[in-house]
């Protein structure tokens, strides 16, 4: 019964963005100020009929799983550091605290000096969610029982292997919070950096021309695909953890 309110209430929350975006779009009634549902939605199905829009999700989105697992994997080690060398982990901490304090548009001008604009998303995203996922993987580690981690220590030294085998599965409900926010967040500054420094066959790069030419219903359409492409992730990884429970 409560899962079938909670489901009502989200068709209902639906329904309310879409009423609000239809009166908004009638106030206004200007395409390239604020485009309707039916313009937005022609504009989604030609994006989808094309082979290059999935190239450019490809791009994009591709490009953010692989900074996921490569991040994924320098926290696991940084992790390990920190839980078996305190003195690493007061040493690790203010520069991740430092990643997360500096000021996007000035990392965004040094990266364009000193890399090219396809490289330079990868590195800010990278800058981004490594603090993320530490404090909140980190975090997640340390909340598990201490007779847990008591009776791994009496049989092997914390390490990846039991990390990855033992300790996440046990704290699955934090890394799965922590992975669902990182992929968010890195999605969001990784399509800004394209925006801003003009990234090749990229969705910030469409959506950077889309407003050079005031094609609000391209902006519209670009953002529903990211947004479908988030919820799809987010209803995989839940998916895997009630598979897992």
């Amino acid at each position: 019964m409560k899962k079938n309110k909670s489901q009502l209430f989200s068709v209902f929350g639906i329904l309310s963005i879409l009423l609000i975006w239809f009166v908004f779009s009638s106030l206004t009634n200007e395409e390239m100020v604020m485009p309707s549902i039916a313009t937005t939605v022609n504009t989604l199905f030609e994006l989808l009929g094309k082979i290059t829009t999935y190239s450019i999700i490809m791009n994009s989105v591709g490009g953010m799983f692989l900074i996921i697992i490569i991040a994924f994997l320098i926290v696991l080690i940084l992790i390990v550091f920190s839980y078996r060398f305190k003195l690493f982990k007061s040493f690790i901490t203010p520069l991740m605290s430092l990643f997360k304090v500096l000021p996007v548009p000035a990392i965004i001008i040094f990266l364009l000096v000193h890399f090219n604009n396809t490289i330079a998303p990868y590195i800010l995203t990278s800058m981004v969610i490594i603090p993320l996922l530490y404090e909140g993987l980190y975090g997640s580690i340390m909340s598990i029982e201490p007779e847990v981690i008591d009776d791994v220590k009496t049989y092997t030294n914390i390490n990846i292997h039991v990390i990855l085998n033992l300790i996440i599965p046990t704290a699955r409900i934090g890394v799965i919070t922590s992975l669902l926010q990182s992929f968010g967040v890195g999605l969001k500054v990784k399509i800004m950096t394209e925006f801003i420094s003009n990234s090749p066959k990229t969705i910030g790069y469409q959506l950077n021309i889309a407003r050079s030419v005031l094609n609000m219903n391209y902006v519209f359409a670009w953002t529903i695909i990211l947004v479908i492409i988030v919820v799809m992730i987010d209803l995989l990884l839940n998916y895997c953890f009630k598979k897992t429970q």
